[in-house]
């Protein structure tokens, strides 16, 4: 016969183990909009004002599509900054690098390329 306190042990545990697996089960199954959202933020965001300056202006439909190639232009520009933006951050994480791993032992070099791995796969490329 089983004495209270193991029978008491023995059901918190499994209490445990199933609260436990309904936790890990909720976060491994949770929604993440964030890779979605973040893709398309330039086109929402052109969208929004180009709506806020048509209500607040009150624009004609004629102004509306003569603007239209502005806004097409401006948000042309957004990307291109940002694809600008992107490459000299590249290439400023690789002259660093680069500096960094001529101070560096062998043995230091090879855990930097590990670590350089591991960060890449940290922030995969979006395209």
């Amino acid at each position: 016969m089983m004495r209270p306190g193991t029978t008491k042990i023995i059901l918190s545990l499994t209490a445990l183990f199933l609260l436990g697996g309904v936790c890990g089960y909720a976060f491994s199954n949770r929604q993440t909009e964030r890779p979605a959202a973040k893709a398309h933020w330039e086109e929402r965001w052109m969208e929004l004002r180009q709506r806020e300056d048509i209500e607040r202006l009150k624009l004609t439909p004629e102004q509306v599509a003569q603007a239209r190639p502005a806004y097409d232009q401006l948000l042309a520009d957004i990307r291109r900054v940002r694809e600008q933006t992107a490459r000299g951050i590249f290439r400023a994480v690789s002259t660093q690098g680069r500096t960094l791993s001529e101070q560096l032992t062998p043995e230091q070099r090879e855990e930097y390329l590990k670590l350089t791995e591991e960060r890449r796969a940290r922030f995969p490329r979006s395209k």
